[in-house]
C-alpha cells in the first residue's frame, strides 16, 4: 500500500525511506529514529547502505546502456519510455522493497531526466513544424523554444510527482526543481547570453524562496527524526547553490574582501539554521578571495597558507560547532529558537 503524501504540515512521521538518515539494521529492528540520531548537529546524511549499493548501480548502468542500444531502432520517444519503465521497475525492487540509498539517488535522477527527454522528444516535431511552415523568424523561433521549454518542464514535473508519491526518496523534490533550473540556464546560455544577468537575479530570488521552504520543512522536525529533515537537507543544498554562486560570480575577482564578508555572513546563518550547505557552496570562492588578498610573489606558498588557514578554521568550527551555535542562538528571540533545530 502506498504511503500517504507527506508535507511540512503533517504531524505523523512516515515510514522510513531510502536515502533517509537511518540505518538498514535499525529499520529492520524497528528502532526509533531518536536512538539513531543522538546529535542533530551532526546533520546526518545517508548516501550508501553497503557496497552492494555500488554493485547494483554499476549493474543498472550496464542494463540501461544495453537497453538504449537495443531500442535504438524504435522511435526515440518509445525507446525513452522503455527506459523510464525499466527504471521504475528497478526502483520497485531496490528502492521500495530493499530501501537502498545510492540506487535511490541514481534511479531518481534517471527517471526525472528520462521524462524530461520524453517531453522534449514528443513536442519536438510540433516545434519543428512551426519553424518549417512559417520560416525561422524570431517570433516563430520563440514559439518553438517555448514549446520545447514547456514540454521539458512538464516532463520534469510529472516525473518528480510520480517518483515522490511512490518511493518517497528525500532528494526527489530538490532534484526536480534543480532540473527545471538547469534546463532554464541551458536555454539562456545557448539562445541569448544577454539574459545572463537577469537569470542570475531570478536564480537568487528562486533560491531564497527554496531556502524559506526548506526552513519550513526543518521547522516541522526540529529534532531531525523524520524524512522531513532529509528533504530539507537537499532543499538547503539546492538553495545554497542557487543563491551563493550568482553572488560570488558578481563579487569575484574584483571584490575579494566583500566576498570574504559574505562568507562570514553565510557562516553565521549556517550556525543559526544548523546547516552547512551555505558554507560548502561558497568555500571555493572564499579560498580564491583570501588568496587574491594575500597574494605574494610566490603563488604556491600563498595557496598553501590559505589552505592551512581555511582548512584549520573549518575544522575548529566543526569541533566547536555546538558552542559556537549556542553563542549565536542566545542573540535570537526565544520564539525563533523554539523553531530551530535543538
Amino acid at each position: 500500500m502506498t504511503t500517504p503524501p507527506v508535507s511540512p504540515h503533517d504531524s505523523v512521521d512516515p515510514t522510513p525511506t531510502p536515502g533517509a538518515s537511518t540505518s538498514a539494521d535499525a529499520i529492520q529492528a524497528g528502532a526509533p529514529h531518536q536512538s539513531l540520531r543522538p546529535n542533530a548537529d551532526d546533520e546526518p546524511m545517508r548516501l550508501i547502505t553497503s557496497f552492494n549499493d555500488v554493485f547494483v548501480v554499476v549493474a543498472s548502468a550496464l542494463l540501461m546502456f544495453g537497453t538504449l542500444w537495443l531500442t535504438s531502432a524504435l522511435p526515440r520517444w518509445l525507446g525513452t519510455l522503455v527506459c523510464a519503465a525499466l527504471i521504475w521497475g528497478l526502483s520497485e525492487i531496490f528502492v521500495r522493497r530493499r530501501r537502498m540509498a545510492l540506487p535511490a539517488l541514481c534511479y531518481c535522477f534517471g527517471f526525472i531526466a528520462t521524462f524530461a527527454s520524453i517531453g522534449i522528444i514528443a513536442i519536438n516535431p510540433v516545434a519543428m513544424a512551426q519553424l518549417g511552415e512559417h520560416g525561422h523568424t524570431s517570433s516563430n523561433l520563440g514559439v518553438g523554444i517555448l514549446l520545447l521549454l514547456a514540454s521539458s518542464y512538464a516532463g520534469i514535473g510529472i516525473a518528480t510527482a510520480l517518483y515522490w508519491h511512490r518511493f518517497r526518496v528525500p532528494v526527489t523534490i530538490a532534484m526536480g526543481i534543480g532540473g527545471v533550473v538547469w534546463v532554464s540556464w541551458l536555454l539562456v546560455l545557448i539562445l541569448n547570453e544577454n539574459l545572463v544577468v537577469a537569470m542570475r537575479i531570478a536564480n537568487i530570488i528562486a533560491g531564497l524562496a527554496i531556502f524559506v521552504w526548506a526552513l519550513r520543512w526543518d521547522a516541522q522536525d526540529p529534532q531531525r527524526t523524520s524524512i522531513r529533515s532529509d528533504v530539507a537537507f537537499w532543499l538547503h543544498l539546492l538553495a545554497a547553490c542557487m543563491v551563493t554562486h550568482p553572488i560570488f560570480w558578481a563579487l569575484m575577482p574584483d571584490y575579494p574582501v566583500a566576498a570574504i564578508g559574505v562568507f562570514v555572513v553565510l557562516t553565521v546563518i549556517s550556525l543559526v539554521i544548523d546547516r552547512r550547505a551555505l558554507m560548502m557552496s561558497s568555500l571555493l570562492y572564499v579560498i580564491s578571495a583570501i588568496l587574491s588578498v594575500m597574494v605574494t610573489s610566490t603563488a604556491t606558498q600563498s595557496l598553501a597558507v590559505v589552505a592551512v588557514v581555511v582548512g584549520g578554521a573549518l575544522l575548529l568550527l566543526s569541533a566547536f560547532w555546538h558552542p559556537a551555535r549556542a553563542i549565536v542562538l542566545k542573540r535570537l528571540p526565544a520564539s525563533w529558537r523554539a523553531r530551530l533545530p535543538q
